[in-house]
């Protein structure tokens, strides 16, 4: 059988012992050659079978990764069963703040929710804004909305993931990579947004996140600060379409943008277009 009307994906009987050990024999064979494992539809495996799985590949391969999609996201996958998972919470969440739907705040909850419904501090998750199941971000919410969300996934705690064709501007979400269609602006702001994260210890997975007090004429844009011992720094989006001054009060910025390296200094704030990272002074 399957599930649903899912053609290609078989409801395997996890009971029978020997569906079990063929399964386990591909986990063998596909350990040997890749480093970690996305599971689809964690939710419908028993967790006996991912803590099987977890001890086989953990006892020759201490790093092999292991990654969770369940829509919503279950805590208890975290303990004995998966590294890091698909942060399907902050994936609507973005979508509906995409759309105007929601005012921007909700991604700060999306965040904290992690810790609410029992992920321990140190879980690891993917944060994604597309999948081959989706439309495109862009084509849904519009590209002042796109290049804010580009932001989010790298400023935001987690492991940012994209999908082929979104670091382009592509707008068919399963055609062949449009290469000669390629919008070199979209294509520009990811490598920059890649280069902060991986220049930046704050933004990474040692960094925390707390929220803050800020203010703004728009429920289109937030701030908040991501900290490590190595430096602190203000994180600000803003979805809406042109900028947006966001008054951060007291708190003390060089108001130097990391991402675009110019003063985004303004009366009363800080100037953000779409994303905006300064250190703390």
């Amino acid at each position: 059988g399957t599930y649903f009307d899912w053609e290609y994906i078989a409801n395997f009987d996890h009971r029978n012992l020997e569906v079990r050990r063929y399964l386990l024999d591909a986990v063998d064979m596909w350990a040997e050659v890749v480093d970690g494992f996305r599971c689809d539809m964690a939710w419908a495996v028993p967790d006996t079978f991912w803590q099987e799985i977890r001890d086989r590949v953990k006892a020759k391969d201490p790093e092999f990764l292991l990654l969770d999609e369940t829509i919503p996201y279950i805590a208890d996958f975290h303990e004995g069963m998966f590294d890091m998972h698909f942060d399907t919470t902050l994936y609507f969440t973005l979508r509906q703040v995409g759309r105007g739907d929601e005012p921007a705040e909700r991604i700060l909850d999306a965040i904290e929710q992690r810790t609410q419904v029992g992920f321990p501090d140190h879980a690891a998750f993917m944060l994604y804004l597309e999948n081959h199941d989706e439309t495109r971000y862009i084509v849904e919410c519009g590209e002042d909305e796109a290049l804010a969300a580009a932001g989010a996934l790298f400023t935001l705690p987690g492991v940012p993931m994209v999908y082929g064709g979104q670091e382009i501007g592509q707008r068919g979400r399963r055609d062949a990579l449009a290469w000669d269609h390629a919008r070199d602006d979209i294509r520009e702001h990811y490598e920059r947004l890649i280069e902060v994260r991986d220049e930046t210890p704050a933004l990474r997975y040692d960094g925390t996140f707390r929220r803050i007090d800020y203010e703004t004429d728009t429920d289109r844009a937030i701030a908040f600060v991501r900290d490590h011992d190595d430096g602190s720094y203000l994180c600000a989006l803003n979805f809406a379409p042109g900028a947006t001054t966001v008054d951060v009060g007291d708190l003390a910025v060089d108001a130097t943008d990391v991402v675009s390296g110019d003063s985004v200094a303004a009366e009363g704030g800080i100037r953000v277009d779409d994303v905006v990272v300064c250190p703390l002074a």
